[in-house]
């Protein structure tokens, strides 16, 4: 099996985290996307999170006519707080899948903050989505300044070996202007 993973809060999900699944799925010909909704995120404010169980209902409504999109409690059935504890994790039960980590740039800029980093991505092959312009903001990326990375830039689908140690940026034309952040501000503002 080849399984990619999408973590996050979900906080709340959108069409957003939809669409860049369905892209992957497409892109990478992936058999199943499975989205890791996190009890909390370490490098943001919980200070708006609504209660893990409402995310993964919310998460489940809108995926109910995607077949290969898969809600997962893993992270807390885990007790994993970060993401290469999940990975670690992942990998020792699954050892003949497949995986990959999916993000969009703005975690592809910002992985050096996350704890163990470097190890996530000796254990796990990456996919960020990119926006435009692609070129200028994967050139300004962080992880490329590792040299034990491979990167790779997709264009065009295939069936990609998901091998650690890889990162694969994929060219996107059209992307979704949304963000959970956004939603919940507008929410905000229509209850004030």
């Amino acid at each position: 099996m080849r399984i990619g993973l999408l973590g996050g809060s979900f906080n709340p999900p959108h069409e957003g985290h939809k669409y860049i699944s369905q892209v992957v799925l497409k892109t990478m010909q992936l058999d199943a996307v499975w989205w890791l909704v996190t009890p909390k995120n370490p490098l943001k404010s919980a200070k708006d999170l609504k209660p893990t169980a409402a995310r993964l209902n919310l998460c489940e409504k809108i995926l109910a006519d995607e077949p290969h999109i898969l809600v997962t409690n893993l992270e807390e059935d885990i007790g994993a707080p970060y993401s290469y504890e999940t990975v670690k994790a992942i990998n020792k039960h699954f050892p003949h899948t497949s995986f990959a980590w999916i993000t969009g740039m703005d975690n592809a800029h910002n992985l050096h903050l996350w704890q163990e980093w470097q190890n996530l991505l000796k254990n796990m092959c990456m996919i960020h989505i990119t926006r435009h312009p692609p070129v200028n903001l994967i050139k300004n990326c962080p992880t490329r300044m590792l040299n034990s990375q491979r990167h790779v830039i997709v264009d065009k689908g295939g069936r990609y070996k998901l091998d650690s140690s890889t990162t694969y940026w994929l060219l996107q034309k059209k992307m979704m202007n949304i963000s959970s952040t956004q939603i919940r501000k507008r929410a905000s503002k229509s209850t004030n």
